[in-house]
């Protein structure tokens, strides 16, 4: 438990700890969380070449030729899924590459993590190149007017015959199945 004194020496100190003023103090204390970028909204991370990335997805566009927002946001999906995938790549090979420089065997501490994100980004792009595909099979086959269609039943459905009022009255004495097996029992 803090004393008076403390808490009143805290509250002074968090007075002269403001944070940064400069917009490029700002811009720099918000990577400050960044380690892999793989958790991060931003798309490119600093080190990255956002050319890079925009020439990636210029290809994906090219090759797909996207017509709906639907087919857009998939090539868009790939195009950052890919990316992900090659920034694992590349931190697993830094990775080694300090083990190397430091002189020293084994596995790096991270990689575990790296090859499981590496995983999940590689399983969703092509879970989306599926869904792409899938997309653009299902618009085409909807512009030359090829589509699943209902066939048509060539027998009428008739409801069931009902038991006649013969049946369903039986005599007394005989259970409904004797009665329909024409059974009688015979008097004891």
């Amino acid at each position: 438990m803090a004393t008076p004194a403390q808490i009143s020496a805290n509250r002074a100190n968090a007075q002269k700890s403001t944070g940064p003023i400069t917009p490029e103090g700002k811009a720099k204390s918000r990577m400050n969380g960044l380690t892999h970028g793989f958790a991060s909204a931003q798309s490119i991370i600093p080190g990255e070449d956002q050319g890079e990335f925009l020439a990636l997805l210029a290809d994906l566009r090219t090759e797909y030729q996207p017509v709906t927002a639907t087919e857009e946001i998939l090539v868009e999906k790939m195009a950052q899924t890919q990316w992900l995938t090659q920034r694992a790549l590349n931190l697993q090979g830094d990775a080694f590459l300090d083990l190397l420089e430091n002189k020293q065997l084994g596995v790096p501490k991270h990689l575990g993590l790296l090859i499981r994100y590496y995983t999940t980004a590689d399983r969703a792009f092509h879970r989306a190149h599926t869904e792409l595909v899938k997309a653009q099979k299902q618009r085409k086959n909807d512009e030359i007017g090829f589509g699943p269609q209902k066939a048509a039943d060539p027998t009428p459905k008739t409801p069931p015959e009902t038991p006649t009022e013969d049946f369903i009255m039986h005599e007394p004495g005989l259970d409904l199945v004797e009665q329909a097996l024409g059974i009688q029992k015979k008097a004891a």
